[in-house]
């Protein structure tokens, strides 16, 4: 278990990460957490968000970082970052040389999803509704990977969180445009449970992880 000496955090500290953010939001934080607290051994279990709230629950986890759903009111939750989404779109597209698209433009658009479990898929669902457009529910992907490879095939169009996102305009047949009207987006936070020994390291790691995305998208 992670511990406190003096003002340093040492120790395992085991962390849950749902996949549509762990792979995309690590690689800017894991330097900087490491750099500050180099004594603290980060062990990373990924899943989706029911699985991640059971063993939070259970004690196999010390703390998660997911997007904010409803069952996550459960748990303490700390915020860290607010990701907006993109619309990914195919070259060839109508829209391929614009660089934003309102959402109410979305309406009668039908628009590739992840699998049921996930809860990104309900996000944008959420938002997609609001403007009626629509699911294709002739597919499903496992991963934000197989949505962006469906995308460049020319399958359809979907909306991908932020930080999966290049900094190019297009890649790989791929055009990403800016939401707007409104910025679709989800709330990311660090969950541990009530009473935790632990609330302290918890609050530390929180803040590193805040500074740091609030840097990164300060510069974006």
């Amino acid at each position: 278990m992670a511990s406190l000496q003096g003002e340093r955090m040492s120790g395992p500290l085991h962390i849950g990460l749902i996949p549509t953010i762990g792979s995309y939001l690590l690689p800017h934080i894991i330097p900087e957490l490491h750099r500050l607290f180099p004594k603290l051994e980060m062990y990373l279990h990924e899943a989706q968000t029911h699985h991640l709230l059971a063993q939070l629950n259970n004690g196999k986890l010390d703390c998660a970082i997911l997007a904010q759903v409803k069952e996550t009111e459960a748990f303490i939750e700390i915020p860290l970052y607010e990701e907006p989404m993109r619309l990914a779109i195919y070259e060839g597209h109508p829209w391929f040389n614009r660089k934003e698209i309102e959402m109410r433009e979305l309406i009668g658009q039908k628009l590739l999803m992840l699998e049921d479990g996930h809860c990104l898929r309900d996000q944008a669902m959420g938002y997609c509704f609001q403007v009626g457009a629509k699911d294709d529910t002739h597919f499903r992907a496992t991963s934000l990977e197989t949505l962006r490879n469906m995308v460049a095939a020319g399958s359809g169009i979907t909306l991908l969180p932020d930080l999966s996102v290049p900094k190019e305009i297009k890649r790989d047949g791929v055009y990403y445009l800016d939401c707007i009207n409104p910025v679709p987006s989800r709330s990311v936070v660090l969950l541990y449970r009530p009473g935790s020994p632990l609330r302290s390291c918890h609050e530390q790691f929180a803040e590193a992880i805040r500074k740091k995305m609030y840097r990164y998208y300060s510069k974006n």
